[in-house]
């Protein structure tokens, strides 16, 4: 940053000596000087316009022209100077003119520095590039014969620089005074320091002893909650192994493995309780057209729709399950084998008034089932299902979409 030099009391004398002898009388009538450094912090100043400043204060013309085209250069950008910034670009022009004996022009650019003094921070009003705004004014109006504005310009540039070096040597008295503090008063600073050096020490230490014995309290804690989790996790995902093992992905329904295990069990329970029994057995008809003509995906459509129809149909107490591909069976217990035909043929109207055409499908889907009762045949699940596959059969040779019980003459449901 360029220093501008602030004259002496000498120096003042030689402008006026009431001036000067009238700023001595303020400086020694006074108190201890404020310090006008104190306020908010000065704005920034860009480095180029500082050195264009240096450059100009030197009064050399060799540099006119290199400063004329910077100068140029920084004023297509000034819409992002500061105050500040601003300030000394006007400055530097008041220079360039007062140097060329352009002492109304230089005027005219000083005047605008004044309109910034409000945006820029005082303390940096004093500083001497700032300052030196005052100096040229009173340059600019005793070449013009202006004496008395001279004069008031040069005392408000004396008076400044009395408060500048009056702020900046209250600055250097309280760095001297922090520097050099007696040694009674560092070796009380450092025996106190060591004595809350000791009780900060002793009271880390007890909370060091409380934090370790939180952390394992915590750490056991965890522990046993991430046990506890991938427990349950554990049970979850065995619940879920033992539903999938047990059911149709498709579906959901009970599938061919649950079917046998339940039907089993069910032919137990009504040979030892004498108990009616009924298996039914269903096959969509000309499903392979289906997945053909549709595609498989509307093929897994209707097997989903059938398996929902299906289960509207049955009793709580049934069990409906995929057998595999397009085939289906349920177990009816407590159920003879008119009753389980009544059930089958409900289960037949259903897919037959079923509408398909939300599918694309504008055909009438049918099914054939089989029904067999536990009177029928031998005391065994396969027995019972492999009469209700023959019934079942039968019914597709008689025509397709029918019902057919076990050793019955299979009849047309129009009939």
């Amino acid at each position: 940053m360029a220093n501008v030099a602030f004259p002496s009391v000498a120096q003042a004398y030689s402008v006026d000596e009431a001036l000067a002898a009238e700023e001595n009388k303020s400086v020694e009538g006074s108190a201890e000087p404020e310090n006008i450094l104190n306020n908010k912090e000065p704005l920034p100043i860009n480095a180029r316009i500082l050195s264009l400043l240096s450059l100009v204060q030197q009064n050399d013309q060799k540099n006119a022209v290199q400063v004329t085209g910077v100068l140029l250069q920084l004023e297509e950008i000034n819409s992002t100077f500061n105050a500040a910034e601003q300030y000394l670009i006007f400055l530097i022009h008041a220079l360039i003119e007062h140097h060329a004996q352009q002492d109304k022009q230089a005027i005219a650019w000083l005047e605008k520095t004044l309109n910034l003094r409000d945006e820029i921070p005082e303390k940096q009003l004093y500083l001497p590039e700032f300052s030196e705004v005052n100096l040229i004014f009173a340059r600019s109006f005793s070449a013009l014969g202006d004496f008395k504005q001279a004069f008031d310009y040069k005392k408000k540039y004396i008076r400044n620089g009395y408060q500048y070096f009056d702020g900046t040597r209250a600055d250097k008295i309280k760095d001297l005074n922090k520097t050099y503090a007696t040694d009674e008063k560092i070796k009380q600073n450092e025996l106190l320091a060591n004595q809350n050096k000791i009780k900060r020490l002793k009271i880390i230490a007890a909370e060091n002893k409380k934090f370790a014995q939180q952390r394992n309290i915590l750490i056991l804690v965890v522990t046993v909650i991430v046990f506890f989790v991938l427990l349950l996790r554990q049970i979850k995902v065995r619940k879920k192994l033992k539903y999938l093992a047990k059911v149709d992905s498709l579906t959901n329904l009970y599938n061919r493995r649950t079917l046998f295990e339940n039907g089993a069990e069910a032919v137990a329970v009504a040979v030892n309780e004498k108990q009616s029994l009924s298996v039914i057995l269903l096959d969509i008809d000309h499903f392979k057209n289906i997945n053909d003509t549709y595609g498989h995906d509307i093929g897994d459509e209707v097997i989903k729709i059938i398996a929902e129809l299906g289960s509207e149909t049955m009793r709580s107490r049934d069990l409906f399950a995929r057998l595999g591909g397009e085939e289906f069976a349920g177990i009816l217990p407590g159920v003879g084998c008119a009753e389980a035909k009544a059930i089958a043929e409900r289960l037949r109207e259903k897919v037959a008034s079923k509408d398909w055409s939300e599918f694309n499908i504008n055909e009438q889907l049918s099914v054939c089932i089989g029904v067999a009762c536990l009177e029928q045949v031998e005391s065994n699940f396969d027995d019972l299902l492999n009469a209700a596959d023959i019934a079942m059969y039968y019914a597709k040779a008689s025509g397709r979409n029918r019902v057919c019980q076990f050793n019955d003459e299979c009849q047309n449901n129009n009939d």
